[in-house]
Order: structure tokens, then sequence, then C-alpha cells
């Protein structure tokens, strides 16, 4: 089971060991966050403020490219100074500074004021708003109206408050509690949600207001407190009711793992990779390679989950304000768990910790953050011959780096998966609780909604998922083609259509960011491809690429004017195209929490029409899920998966797997599960008849 970010917060006291030698790209170790704070404090000795975040600031792209040795164009960089990006808050005013600290010179390099702007809501910020409601006599009064007397009962998830008509801009820091109750402990509180939302000033530390949640179309003036209880947890459910006809299943490598690990760089079979984690994006893939011959290929420079929203449907307050910014609100990195080895990845297990900072700059230690393994992931290639019955099977196998997150009643898991013909997914499991709404007794969900126990409403809502791609497919300079699939403008008979059998794919070049911002056509079979115009491949005659594809690309549905698509308009677009900037990292805007939508990926493509053609670009995919949920999301929803592909397209020679050996149950170690069975041929025979 995983660790909560609770008991990741009380073992502060564990720490990672000081490296002699960090790369570049390595987060900062447990040392290094506290040897910032005290830099910090040493210079900033009369403020009153805490620490929001301290985390590696990562070398510009253009010393990096010359340290990984692809720019050869100039001397080779060999050492980089070692930064962190600190964010600090004044406490009672909430005032924002930022600083760079050398590491290496033990100097703060930039010290500035950032107005107007609300950062990263932290775990510490989340423990004393849940505490500080509890104790708030008007909450108390809510709750004893319910009939409510324990108030250690009570719990309470702290959000983000997006843009709140009674407290708008940025001057405070605001949140808001979702309100439930526990009859036990470890019960399922979701399945007892209450009808009031306070609203909570965190510079004052103060419930500010409380808002009440009203029942429509009902006699009632204030819904009553759902009593069942649904839960999921083994000692609720009783072994005794446990299903008795599961038989285990082992996974084994009993010669090891194909993997090596060197810090934090992994080679596996012909890719190589750099492993990351940071609070914000949580797990970061860099440094992308493929072997292909002699010739090491640089692929992609960043790969990492830039934004996520989750819009929900009820256009009635409070529900409106409901759309969570995953990444940029609460951060993927601050909400990981520790994972535990035979629950969360199966086999042989490689474990990457993580270390991110309290408020008082002390660190705290995430064992096992993310989590690295190989799978068989079915049938790589396959062919029989059918005049001689020979068979020729090969298996596919992935490395799969993967991290699991909990942002309050959800838990994501977030999956990079490599695969042995060159194959790139990226695969969000979207598990853990629904967010429910009590109704009254009469009372129904309307339009956006579905009851899915007496009186719980889970709502409609949408998840979106932005991912930042930063390639160098051969080199630092590419493109992107959109690619649309039509049927033959020529009617049948027409010479050049002559039986109507006819399609054709048009490809399109994305010359600029006002034509590189486009959409899934699923009519068209759209896909897009980024390739490198400076590299022709030699039987195709077109540039080398990869193909870029999803199976989940849902229209935004909250309407244009709304506050959501205001804040997030990253999401009404399945692909945008910018040219590299390393100040625009986060789709949301770096300062996404209550964020009025003036500084976002739309802003930025809109800004002025720039080149993506031919140059460093940055390529900003989103997939997303429409979640219409059903009675078998509760109380506990299994895994939805939702992904994106890419894929070589015209890059290789031929299948780069066609030097994988054939599999067979010698290898494998298969058997038969009835050991009556008469073996048969084998899936794989050489050209002579034996059975291999």
């Amino acid at each position: 089971m995983a660790t909560t970010a609770k008991e990741m917060k009380t073992a502060t006291a564990a720490t990672i060991s000081k490296r002699p030698y960090a790369h570049p790209l390595d987060q900062l170790t447990s040392d290094e966050v506290v040897h910032v704070a005290q830099i910090v404090r040493g210079v900033k000795a009369g403020m009153n403020f805490v620490f929001n975040t301290i985390t590696l600031k990562e070398p510009t792209k253009s010393v990096m490219m010359s340290f990984l040795g692809w720019d050869t164009s100039k001397p080779r960089v060999t050492q980089v100074e070692r930064e962190a990006f600190v964010i600090i808050l004044e406490k009672e005013s909430m005032n924002v500074y930022e600083a760079v600290v050398s590491l290496d010179s033990e100097t703060i390099k930039s010290w500035k004021y950032v107005p107007d702007v609300q950062p990263i809501l932290t775990m510490d910020e989340m423990f004393e708003v849940e505490e500080l409601v509890l104790k708030d006599e008007g909450v108390q009064a809510e709750c004893r109206e319910l009939g409510i007397k324990d108030m250690s009962q009570v719990f309470s998830d702290p959000w983000a408050i997006a843009r709140h008509v009674n407290y708008p801009g940025r001057s405070k820091r605001m949140m808001q509690a979702l309100m439930y109750m526990r009859t036990c402990e470890d019960d399922n509180q979701y399945a007892h949600p209450l009808d009031f939302i306070p609203i909570i000033d965190v510079g004052k530390m103060k419930v500010v207001s409380i808002e009440r949640i009203k029942p429509r179309n009902s006699k009632f003036t204030r819904p009553t407190i759902p009593q069942m209880n649904h839960n999921f947890l083994p000692e609720f459910v009783g072994e005794e009711n446990f299903r008795k006809d599961i038989k285990p299943i082992v996974i084994q490598q009993p010669q090891g793992v194909s993997f090596t690990v060197k810090g934090n760089e992994v080679d596996w079979q012909k890719w190589n990779m750099r492993v990351s984690m940071n609070y914000r994006e949580g797990l970061v893939i860099h440094n992308v390679s493929y072997q292909d011959g002699a010739e090491k290929r640089p692929l992609f420079y960043r790969i990492a989950m830039s934004e996520m929203v989750v819009p929900y449907a009820d256009p009635n307050t409070p529900h409106h304000r409901k759309h969570a910014f995953d990444v940029g609100e609460y951060g993927m990195g601050l909400c990981t768990n520790s994972l535990t080895l035979g629950c969360d990845c199966l086999g042989s297990i490689y474990y990457f910790d993580a270390c991110f900072n309290d408020h008082e700059g002390k660190p705290f230690h995430v064992p096992s953050a993310i989590c690295m393994h190989e799978e068989d992931a079915g049938i790589l290639f396959k062919h029989t011959d059918y005049r001689n019955g020979r068979a020729h099977t090969v298996r596919s196998r992935r490395l799969v780096i993967s991290q699991i997150v909990t942002v309050a009643n959800y838990d994501y898991g977030l999956y990079y998966y490599f695969y042995q013909d060159g194959t790139f997914e990226y695969e969000v499991k979207a598990t853990g609780e629904l967010n429910t709404h009590v109704l009254a007794e009469d009372e129904t969900p309307g339009d956006y909604g579905v009851i899915v126990a007496p009186q719980i409403n889970a709502q409609y809502h949408q998840h979106f998922f932005t991912m930042r791609i930063d390639p160098m497919i051969d080199g630092p300079n590419n493109s992107v083609v959109q690619y649309d699939s039509y049927t033959s403008p020529f009617p049948t008979g027409h010479e050049r259509n002559k039986y109507g059998n006819a399609f054709l794919a048009k490809p399109t070049i994305l010359k600029d960011t006002f034509e590189a911002q486009t959409t899934a056509n699923f009519e068209t079979s759209r896909f897009w491809k980024i390739i490198n115009e400076n590299r022709i491949h030699p039987y195709t005659k077109e540039p080398v690429g990869w193909k870029i594809m999803s199976n989940n690309m849902s229209p935004f549905y909250p309407s244009e004017e709304s506050i959501v698509a205001q804040r997030a308009p990253f999401a009404k677009k399945g692909l945008w195209v910018t040219p590299y900037n390393e100040d625009q990292m986060f789709a949301g805007g770096f300062y996404c929490n209550q964020s009025d939508g003036s500084d976002n990926l739309e802003a930025w493509a809109n800004r002025e029409r720039q080149n993506v053609q031919n140059t460093d670009i940055v390529v900003w995919l989103t997939f997303a899920v429409t979640h219409l949920p059903r009675v078998e999301d509760f109380p506990v929803m299994p895994v939805e998966h939702v992904s994106m592909m890419m894929k070589p397209a015209n890059f290789f020679m031929a299948n780069p797997g066609l030097d994988i050996a054939p599999s067979n149950k010698a290898t494998n170690k298969s058997v038969y599960a009835d050991a009556n069975v008469a073996p048969t041929s084998s899936c794989c025979s050489s050209s002579n008849g034996n059975k291999l």
C-alpha cells in the first residue's frame, strides 16, 4: 500500500546521503535543500517568511546541449553551476518573492518581489487548513445543525479556490474546504458528504465565510447526511468475503533485469535517458536517445506532464469553482506516493527516491517515489507461413518508469513506457474515489451527475492532461506536420479513381504558432509528426520523423466564456506548437493558483505570429477523458486508462526490433494449465523444422 502524504511529511528526519557529485539535471538532495534554506535565512534574517518551494533550477538548454554532447559547434561545457530556485511567502501579507541561489558560490544570485501572484499550495497548508476548519465556531455550528456533535468525525479536503467572485484577484491567498464526515476511523468519508463549504484566508489562517449548498427542486431546505457506509478497505470487506478462486501470478527475472542504472541515468537495450522528479511536474524524463547501429540518435530533450485540469459540469455555486489544476495548484511531486514492493509494481523493481521541502526549509524524503521495472507487452510481431506452417513470434517487452499521486479524492498512476521497437507511450491510470455531493432525500442531480448511492451525487467532469514535449529528433531544429486522410476527390470511374477505392493522406506543415494550434479530427484519422527537415530518409525521400497520436482526445465542453476556459484555454486544443522558451514550462502559467488566464499557453501562442518550422520547438499535446460516473465507480473507482503515444515514422531503415530473439517456452517458462494436454509444436521453429 502507498504511504500517505501525512506519513511522508512526518518522516522529515529521513535524509538522502550527500552525493560527492550531482549531475546538472539531478534533483536537489536533502543536504542541498537544507543548505539553500540556510543561505536564504542568513541573508534575509529580518524577514518573517515560509519556504513555499526549494527546487533545482535546471540549467539553460543551450548549456545542457553542449554538456550532454549534442551541440558540437563549440567547445564542450564540462562544468555547470548548481543552482536552486526558491519561492518565498512572506507571512500575513502573503507577498511572493523569487530567489536564485548558487550552491557553488553559496550566494543569492537574484532576489525579486513578484506582485499579484499566488504560488502552489503545499502539504503544510493543507494540514493547517484542515485543522483550522475543525476549530472554527461557524463550522462547528453547521455541524451541530446537521446532528454532528463529535468534531473528530468531520474531515475536509482543502481545495484551491479557482476564482471566487467575492474575493477577486490574488492579493489574498484563499482556499475552500469540501466537507465530509466518517462514522468511524478509516470509514469512507465520500459516502457522507456535508452541504457547506468554508472559505479560508490562508494569510490570516481564518475562515472568512461559509457557503451552503442549497437543495434544488426539493421540499427540504437542507439535506440530511447519508449514514449508510460504503467501504472498500479489506477490514470492512472481510477476509471471508474475498474471492477464493484466485491463484497467485509470480513475475520473475531469474537472470536479473535488462536495464542498468548509473545515478539517475538509465540504459535499457537501445534506449538511454535520465530520470528526475520535481515538486510540480513530478516525474520528468530528460535526454532520451536511441542507439541505431553505430549512431546514437537524439530524440527528446525533455518530456513531462505540464498541466492537467479537471472541470466539473454542475453550473451551480459553488460547484463551478471545482476545476482543479493538479500540477499547477497542488504539484504532482508534492502529492506523490511512497510505493510498496509487490503492490504498486510487480516483478524485479528498481526505486528512485524524491526529496522536497517543508515551510521551514527542512527536507522531507519520499522513499521509493519512482518505480522502474520491465513488463511483457504481448506480441511485438508475428508471421506464420501458411505453406509450411512455420511461425515466427517475437514477444514485446517494455521498460516502465512510473509514479502514483494522490490529489484529495483522486489517485493517478503516471506511466512512461519505452518499447523495443522505438515506441514511447505515456499512460494515466485514474482511480481513487469520486468527488461526491450530498442530495436531499427527494433531490436529483438534474443534468449534471448521477446518483451512485442513496443521496450521493457524483458530478460529470473531464480530465485534461497536457504533455510538454521538447523534441530533438536527430537534432535541435524540428517541425510538425499534420496528416489528414480523405476519400479521393475524383469520382468512381474517373481515370484516377476508376473503381472508387482511392483515398489519400494530406500532409500540412504547421509553419507558425497561429497554424500550430489544432484539434483532433477522427473523421480524417488525424495525427501529427515531429520531423527533422534537415535529415532525409533514403527510402522515402522525405524528412525522418516521429508520429504523435492519442485515441483519448476529447472536446472541451465548458463554454468559451467560462472561468475554467479562461484559466485553462490550453485544453481547448489538442495540439499546440511554440518556439522553445525556457520561461514557458507550464501550460496554465507558472502561477496558475487563483489565476486570471492572462499567462498561459494560449496567450503565448497568440501573442504574435512566431515561426515553428525548422527551429527549436516545443510540442504540447492534450489528451482527455470525459467522466460520466457510474454506480460501479463507487465506493472506489476501477482504473480508467487514458494515454498518448509517439512512435518512429520513417525514422529507421526497417523494423528496429528485428534483432530481438524469438520467443520460446524454454526461456519464459510457460507451462500448460492442464497437465493432461499433449504438447504441440512451438510457436517458433527453425528452417529445418526442428522445434525450439
